[in-house]
């Protein structure tokens, strides 16, 4: 028996409510509940109409038939566009004089009806969870006992709603459950396929309150064609129907979520709309039949014979038997036993990565499985509460972590429990971080029963993220270092093509220059050995032949510096080397510079021209005596290295010979550094120095495949040193060759070819007085015109670098027609390409003995040859 609230006893309906007590006390149902409302309501206030409203998931469901519109039964509109929405949202009860005038109201909300007044009661404390609503036809204004008598119609109405949901869920509950228990049963049996899902099938049909029949359809491993259908409810050519056209399209066609479809009237059934007429088939629920990994594997169908809306229960009979049979079908096909399911789920736990836990706070426990309890640093056997979990917690995290738990067990909150906190581990000490998330469970009166949710171990996450924090907080200096560096690299490339154009300008200008010198070196030589003029014009002959040979050591250097210069590269001794030039080096220096010479004599040789060396050695000497103008100490040492990557030389890996040559004297700041093997760069002064000493030895040291490095600071001297590859063979001894006597004079005659008019002239009159008929040519074509008319000639003398043919080719075009002709070829070693490495070569500027000289070895190699 309910609770008859005080202000309706005196009522004179008396008789009306006492009525409405009992009824409501027996009500099983909703529905029930609402007729008897709507009964007493018309009894008590004598509205026109009375509705019931509900809200769920913000949309408010007319539940009763009414006066008010019978086109509202069952249909749902949003809560904010309803007054009775505005009633359980505010949890007040409104009264409306006219609907019309009302703002609350949306316009024309009530055209449709007679309703012109309103009184909104929600229904429900402290949470609405309905509302009941009494209407009248005409405009008017609602007494304080009509209000107050519907109030307590609603509190008598919370308690019977309540009552009645409870009642219908035990009921359905224990349905379910009985039905849900049988079906497991059925799953886990040792039962074919085929006999389980029909018995599966029977069990529903058995339960459906809205008497559902259904079909179970299976497809093959490929989800194309229909393996099996359960259910001999179903009509064979309906089977039939479905097997020809395949049940994957229609179950494609549908979402996750059951969905329901009238066979009658649905494109998707369009093939079995006689077949459905003809067997009184209406309504069909398809929900596909998933395994646990998604696959499909078929369909559940459910039809009627009547066209009507199942109800909230056949969903979720229709939600466990796909799921049950799903993993059924699965673990058939899998060859495993339902029975062990449980066995590979506590495995399957037990591996995962993600722990999972439970407070239940009616049994006033706490479940970890083994995972979670690792993450707190507890062996798997040993028990634990909830009060481990505190002890478990970061000193620092623990607050915020109990704040977050708080907050998700309060009933007016019910906020997601989400939160990352630190443990310490009771047995091993260890910090892990963990994320926890998880929700409360809470009864119909708000009571938290429990809070359940899963736990995974980010540890490893957090060290990235506090590494990427850490690169973020570095980034500025990172990014200007970068800056730096491509700064460097640019600096350097620039200096590199700055280089490598200052030495293609002075191959070129050496070229130039050994046209240029070749005439005055051979005019002067002449003028010198005749003894043309007297004492004074033999000295000024001697000064102009001096200053030529300067000249034409400019030249070298030139070359040198711009990797062109022809090299006779060998095995030198380069401790012999530098013991035998510590002489002449001590000597140039002067007295007030000490040299020291360190040289092991069992050091290996190195591959480098003898020649070039020893005037590369010779610059650097003089460069430390120039630097230490007050004295001081010069070191003169030689020893091997093993170079590895990242060395200061920069040279691939490997042994090489180091020649160093290191000075007490000024030093080089930064930028003087900078530029020491610049041509030209000189801080000796005007006269002082031609600045081509470092720039020659660096460009011998390309030349060779090693690498010139210095190292200097101001005050403290400076140290250069010569990166030479080790030579893997013994060093010939030296020879010494005696200066030649000029050869006797000779009756041959000889074809000279030089585009240049004065070189040609000069070495022409050389010739002349060798003994030699000279045919001069102007060209490489001139020459071959010649050789076309049968012009005869013993010896070709020809320029290397000219327009047209050039000296090379040639003099492969005399070898070839003129067999054994004799063939010298001079060049300014500008371009070293294309030169045949077999010829003869004299190099300009030269001398008259130093042509003969070369003669001589021409017609030495002609007799050996015959």
């Amino acid at each position: 028996m309910l609770n008859i609230p005080v202000d309706l006893i005196d009522d004179d309906r008396l008789s009306h409510v006492l009525n409405a007590s009992e009824r409501l006390a027996r009500a099983a149902s909703v529905d029930e509940v609402v007729s008897v409302l709507r009964d007493t309501a018309r009894a008590t206030v004598g509205a026109e109409g009375v509705a019931v409203i509900i809200e769920n998931e913000g949309r408010c469901a007319y539940v009763a038939e009414d006066a008010v519109s019978p086109l509202w039964q069952g249909q749902s509109f949003p809560a904010d566009h309803c007054i009775s929405g505005w009633s359980m949202r505010h949890r007040e009860t409104v009264a409306i004089r006219d609907v019309r005038l009302d703002p609350r109201i949306p316009q024309d909300a009530y055209a449709p009806t007679f309703v012109r007044s309103l009184v909104m009661v929600p229904i429900g404390r402290p949470v609405p969870i309905a509302a009941l609503g009494a209407y009248w036809s005409d405009v008017s204004d609602h007494d304080p006992d009509t209000i107050k008598r519907l109030e307590s119609l609603a509190r008598l109405a919370t308690i019977a709603i309540e009552n009645a949901r409870l009642t219908q869920a035990r009921n359905r509950g224990e349905a379910l459950g009985a039905t849900q228990n049988r079906i497991l049963e059925l799953a886990v049996a040792q039962t074919p396929l085929d006999l389980t899902l029909d018995a599966i099938v029977h069990e529903v049909q058995m339960l459906s309150p809205s008497g559902l029949r259904g079909s179970i359809l299976l497809l093959d491993e490929t989800s194309e064609h229909l393996e099996y259908c359960a259910g001999p409810t179903l009509p064979d050519a309906f089977k039939a129907a479905v097997t020809g056209l395949g049940v994957a399209a229609q179950v494609r066609h549908q979402d996750a979520e059951t969905a329901m479809a009238d066979i009658t009237n649905d494109a998707h059934w369009a093939a079995f709309r006689d077949l459905a007429l003809q067997q009184r088939l209406h309504v069909c629920w398809s929900t596909p039949i998933c395994s646990a990994q998604g696959v499909l594997l078929g369909a559940f169908v459910l039809y009627h014979h009547e066209l009507r809306k199942p109800l909230a229960a056949d969903i979720e009979i229709i939600d466990f038997v796909v799921q049950t049979v799903g993993l059924v079908v699965h673990r058939a096909r899998a060859d495993s036993a339902i029975r062990i399911s449980e066995a590979r789920l506590r495995l399957a736990v037990d591996h995962a990565d993600v722990g999972f836990w439970d407070v239940d706070f009616v049994q006033n426990t706490l479940v970890w499985p083994s995972q979670t309890k690792a993450m707190f640093g507890i062996s798997p056997d040993v028990p634990v509460t909830l009060q481990d979990f505190y002890d478990g917690l970061h000193p620092e995290d623990r607050e915020a972590t109990i704040e977050a738990f708080t907050a998700a067990v309060d009933p007016e909150r019910r906020a997601l429990y989400e939160v990352d906190y630190r443990t310490i581990g009771r047995e091993d000490g260890i910090v892990r971080w963990v994320a926890a998330k998880g929700r409360g469970v809470f009864d119909a009166a708000g009571l938290c029963l429990r809070v359940t949710g899963t736990v995974v171990e980010i540890t490893a996450r957090k060290a990235a993220e506090e590494k990427l924090r850490e690169l973020n907080a570095s980034l500025e200096e990172r990014i200007a270092q970068a800056i730096a560096e491509r700064e460097e690299a640019q600096k350097a490339l620039r200096q590199s093509q700055k280089m490598e154009a200052m030495g293609q300008l002075t191959g070129g200008v050496a070229h130039d220059f050994n046209n240029l010198l070749t005439p005055i070196v051979g005019t002067l030589d002449m003028l010198q050995r005749r003894g043309v003029g007297g004492e004074r014009e033999q000295r000024l002959i001697g000064g102009a032949m001096q200053s030529a040979e300067r000249a034409r050591t400019l030249v070298q250097r030139l070359l040198a510096f711009a990797r062109r210069q022809p090299l006779q590269t060998a095995p030198v001794d380069v401790a012999k080397l530098i013991s035998d030039m510590a002489d002449l080096v001590a000597s140039t220096t002067g007295p007030q510079i000490k040299v020291v010479v360190d040289a092991p004599a069992n050091l290996p040789a190195a591959i480098a021209d003898q020649n070039q060396l020893e005037m590369a050695l010779l610059n650097l000497s003089v460069n430390a005596r120039d630097a230490m103008l007050a004295g001081g100490t010069m070191r003169i040492s030689a020893s091997t290295a093993s170079v590895g990557e990242g060395h200061r030389s920069k040279l691939a890996p490997g042994e090489y010979l180091c020649l160093s040559v290191a000075d007490t004297g000024t030093g080089m700041d930064a930028a003087t550094l900078a530029r020491a093997v610049e041509p030209f760069f000189s801080t000796k002064g005007v006269g002082k120095g031609t600045g081509l000493g470092l720039s020659m030895v660096h460009g011998l040291a390309s030349q060779l495949n090693g690498a010139l490095t210095i190292q200097s600071s101001p005050g403290l001297g400076t140290n250069v040193e010569l990166w030479l590859p080790r030579s893997m063979s013994e060093p010939a001894a030296t020879l010494r060759i005696a200066e030649a006597p000029e050869p006797q004079l000779t009756h041959a005659i000889a074809l000279l070819v030089d585009d240049e008019e004065l070189v040609r002239a000069s070495t022409a009159y050389m010739l002349a007085e060798l003994g030699y008929r000279v045919i001069e040519a102007a060209s490489g074509e001139e020459a071959m015109q010649l050789m076309a008319t049968g012009e005869p000639f013993d010896l070709l003398v020809t320029d290397h670098l000219m327009p047209g043919i050039n000296g090379t080719d040639l003099a492969r075009v005399v070898r070839t027609s003129r067999p054994g002709t004799a063939i010298l070829l001079v060049s300014g070693y500008a371009e070293r390409e294309g030169l045949d490495p077999d010829l003869p070569r004299l190099t300009k500027p030269f001398r008259k003995n130093e042509l003969a000289a070369s003669l001589s070895r021409l017609r030495g190699e002609s007799r050996d040859e015959h």
